[in-house]
């Protein structure tokens, strides 16, 4: 099972190969289930499948291996008799290493070797594959894929590390796709009701907001924004682009613009907090909150303060169509630095998001309104009633990185940059 990110499990949903056919390195292999997001694990090899050792509904270890090869050029008798072996038919003799006698329960691996023909055959030091999620290697497996030493789970070899399966679920719950008996409150038998299984998405929604919560305290400064000098420069842009067939700016890549800005001004927000340092990270790593029908997902343009406005508008287009359509990638969600919030998408007044760990810092952006100000007159001896579109950015930070001072002046400085925003755009 490969890294993506970082996820530590996966779901093992559906193989998309049977024992016996050859794949390519890059063929798909089988689908995969993260907390985050749904993909295909491609192969990082050549081979021909023997046998499968994580099953459907299986969730493995990231580091684990899910399936024994044989090279390409192995003899085919050999393969036949390593599959029938591997499933438990009859299938002929099959060539058996000795295992050392003070090795109990080895680990089954499928190696190269050279048969009397100087045809590669394929060897096993077991006859059948083990059932649970044991770590399995083929010997041309690329090193970024084959598990550490002492990585097999439940094995008297295994070295320290001998968690159980019980703790290895808890770990990652919302996973498992164990049924559980339905609990109903207590004084709530009597009252009517529909039940709806939460989905995988939606466990792991629950499970990182709560983890934010209880990690770091949290609290959201905000200012009021006037969008007057954006929404000229947009109009103006978005004549332009309707002119070349391009699809229209929305507002968010200039307030992704203006937060790039003021992180490189207030790098402090742009951070990690630990126990003994807080981690300013040298680049931008944006991640945007996307409202999908299946929960928020939170993709993430890398290096966004090296992008222009239109780039940034293409980059929050492309990541927000791959989430869609369902091509998005485990690791387009992970290494986030910073994330925006755009509950006014969905037509929120007021925005005061929880944290995306470890981050320290999400802009909460909501509806953009036409409200009633006060404005200066010109000659400025008297106020003006005016109607203005404003929009109330929230700063939600870890109080334990930096204060409430230091947020407002990130804040301000996003401000600042957008109600300055030059008309040619």
């Amino acid at each position: 099972m490969p890294h993506m990110g970082s996820v530590e499990f996966a779901l093992l949903t559906e193989w998309l190969i049977k024992p016996g056919e050859e794949v390519n390195e890059g063929d798909a292999l089988c689908e995969v289930s993260t907390d985050k997001v749904d993909t295909e694990v491609e192969s990082p090899e050549s081979g021909i499948l023997i046998s499968y050792v994580a099953s459907i509904e299986q969730e493995v270890p990231v580091g684990d291996v899910i399936a024994r090869f044989a090279p390409v050029d192995s003899d085919p008798d050999q393969v036949a008799r390593a599959i029938a072996a591997a499933s438990g038919e009859q299938g002929g003799d099959v060539a058996v290493a000795p295992s050392p006698a003070a090795s109990p329960s080895p680990s089954t691996v499928a190696t190269p070797v050279t048969g009397s023909q100087g045809t590669p055959a394929v060897v096993f030091e077991e006859s059948k594959p083990p059932t649970d999620s044991l770590v399995l290697a083929a010997s041309w497996f690329s090193p970024v894929n084959r598990p550490p030493a002492g990585a097999r789970r439940g094995s008297p070899a295994a070295g320290q590390d001998q968690r159980s399966a019980g703790e290895l679920a808890s770990k990652s719950g919302f996973l498992q796709a164990q049924k559980s008996e339905l609990t109903v409150p207590t004084g709530y038998e009597d009252v009517a009701y529909s039940a709806t299984e939460h989905t995988r998405l939606r466990r792991a929604i629950a499970k990182n907001l709560a983890e934010s919560w209880n990690t770091a305290p949290q609290l959201t400064a905000q200012v009021d924004v006037d969008f007057s000098a954006v929404a000229v420069a947009r109009a103006k842009l978005n004549r332009d682009r309707a002119s070349r067939g391009e699809a229209k700016l929305s507002y968010l890549p200039f307030i992704a613009v203006a937060l790039c800005k003021a992180i490189a001004e207030h790098p402090v927000v742009n951070a990690t907090f630990t126990d003994t340092h807080l981690l300013q990270w040298q680049t931008v790593n944006l991640g945007l909150a996307v409202d999908t029908p299946d929960g928020l997902l939170v993709p993430v343009i890398r290096d966004a303060q090296s992008l222009s406005l239109t780039e940034l508008a293409d980059a929050i287009a492309e990541t927000s169509a791959a989430l869609a359509n369902g091509t998005g990638r485990p690791e387009d969600l992970a290494g986030g630095t910073i994330t925006i919030s755009n509950s006014g998408s969905v037509g929120g007044v007021v925005s005061t998001p929880i944290l995306t760990k470890p981050q320290v810092a999400s802009l909460g952006v909501p509806a953009i309104v036409r409200t009633p100000v006060a404005r200066r007159s010109a000659d400025g001896t008297s106020e003006l009633l005016t109607i203005r579109p404003i929009a109330r950015l929230g700063l939600t930070f870890d109080h334990r990185a930096f204060d409430g001072a230091e947020a407002l002046r990130a804040l301000i400085s996003v401000q600042k940059t957008l109600e300055n925003w030059p008309s040619e755009g």
